[in-house]
């Protein structure tokens, strides 16, 4: 399909999705938080004041996995999540526009 052929809001879609898709880490998953307890006998968690923990969770044909999230990189793994959703989000929009195309035709 050409640019040209496309409207304007499919070209911005396109767009912004490709830029997203090359440009921004992203990753399907869910941020846990957890309270855990790390085993050493004289930390505080050993008398019921647990540890925040983070975890990245998801699941791939059919099969969970997860992986510990360091402090230092929860910010960054927030983003990777969020960028995911947010090409979810363009994908949806542009399924959209196509449902429109076939409605219109249909009539």
């Amino acid at each position: 399909m050409h640019r040209n052929s496309m409207s304007s809001k499919e070209r911005a879609l396109r767009s912004r999705l490709a830029q997203m898709a090359h440009a921004a880490p992203l990753i399907h998953a869910t941020l846990n938080e957890r309270e855990v307890t790390c085993g050493k006998k004289g930390c505080h968690c050993a008398q019921g004041e647990k540890h925040a923990a983070l975890y990245a969770v998801s699941s791939r044909e059919g099969k969970a996995r997860q992986v510990f999230i360091a402090r230092e990189r929860e910010g960054s793994v927030r983003q990777w999540v969020a960028n995911y959703h947010r090409v979810r989000e363009l994908l949806e929009d542009l399924s959209e526009l196509f449902w429109e195309q076939l409605r219109a035709k249909s009539r």
